[in-house]
């Protein structure tokens, strides 16, 4: 998507586009975020230029910043929890979590262009008011560690040829055996792999973390690399899709749920469920609460808490069943 050219089409002012065009090199460039929180931000920001010319029968311009007032930002967060009338970037109601996000986006444009414009000074005091909605509560979803077997052995079945299988396997075991992101597994390259014992991960908010790496974990990754039919430059990740190019995390989304849905598994077994099971697990056999925010890459101790939660219902659930005195 051309960012710039959604707001022209939306005859968004030229001055915002401008102002836009240079948050956005700044955050790509500068500031290194990912390619999808980039996306994300842009996405948030331009949903909210298009919104203040709809709701104001006038685009954002140097003019037009004075009315850049609380009771709007309020309302354009009230219209991306709502069905809209009108053509925007978002068409279904956003949740209360992408709605922070978009919240984090729009003060985060407005503290850049601040700095570059004087008038944005007003915009940026009245959206430091605007509030974040409540996130309903909901616990991580692990896998059993029983399933976790039977996907290992599903996922040999979904592709005949080998090197797929092995491709599968080693991402299953990266995700659960060490915790990783998919996106994380997907950026490891060869020069990762120096150290058979542990992983130099980045992940979010460019935080490194060292992992260690069971044996199973190595080997899997060793026997698929030992499979593999294409050549790689160390510095290109390891994991490719059937035609050599860079594996999509889309592609290994899809085996798995065909994986799940052929053991009659719920949808919440998904690759990011692998990495909630591996923290869920290792709390249940005695890990220490902190190590395992480290392996996690979690920058607050609070989320990853919850996975305490999951083990109490977990203990709960298997007292009511197994108490003898039923």
């Amino acid at each position: 998507m051309n960012f710039i050219e959604l707001l022209e089409r939306s005859k968004i002012d030229k001055s915002s586009i401008q102002d836009f065009d240079k948050w956005a090199t700044h955050l790509k460039d500068i500031k290194g975020h990912s390619e999808n929180t980039y996306r994300s931000y842009c996405f948030d920001v331009c949903d909210f230029l298009i919104f203040f010319k709809y709701y104001n029968g006038y685009s954002v311009s140097l003019s037009s910043l004075k009315d850049l007032k609380l009771q709007t930002f309020r309302a354009w967060l009230a219209d991306l929890g709502g069905n809209r009338e009108y053509e925007n970037v978002y068409k279904k109601p956003l949740s209360a979590r992408s709605r922070r996000r978009a919240i984090s986006s729009i003060k985060n444009y407005f503290k850049y262009t601040s700095f570059k414009n004087d008038l944005y000074k007003i915009a940026y005091s009245e959206v430091q008011l605007l509030k974040n909605p409540k996130i309903p509560r909901s616990l991580p979803k692990p896998i059993s560690e029983g399933d976790i077997e039977l996907l290992i052995n599903e996922l040999k079945k979904i592709s005949k040829k080998t090197w797929i299988q092995k491709r599968n396997l080693a991402l299953l075991y990266l995700l659960y055996g060490c915790g990783l992101r998919i996106n994380e597994a997907l950026s490891i390259t060869k020069n990762h792999l120096v150290d058979k014992n542990s992983l130099t991960i980045l992940g979010k908010g460019n935080k490194e973390r060292l992992v260690p790496v069971l044996d199973i974990v190595a080997n899997s990754i060793e026997n698929y690399l030992n499979e593999i039919p294409y050549e790689l430059p160390k510095n290109v990740s390891i994991f490719v899709g059937d035609r050599g190019s860079p594996l999509k995390a889309s592609s290994f989304q899809r085996d798995l749920k065909n994986a799940r849905v052929n053991l009659g598994l719920p949808k919440t077994a998904t690759p990011h469920s692998l990495r909630h099971s591996f923290a869920t697990h290792l709390l249940k056999n005695g890990g220490d609460l902190r190590i395992i925010q480290e392996l996690l890459g979690h920058s607050s101790l609070s989320t990853t808490q919850l996975y305490t939660e999951v083990d109490d219902i977990s203990l709960e659930k298997t007292y009511k069943e197994k108490n003898p005195s039923k």
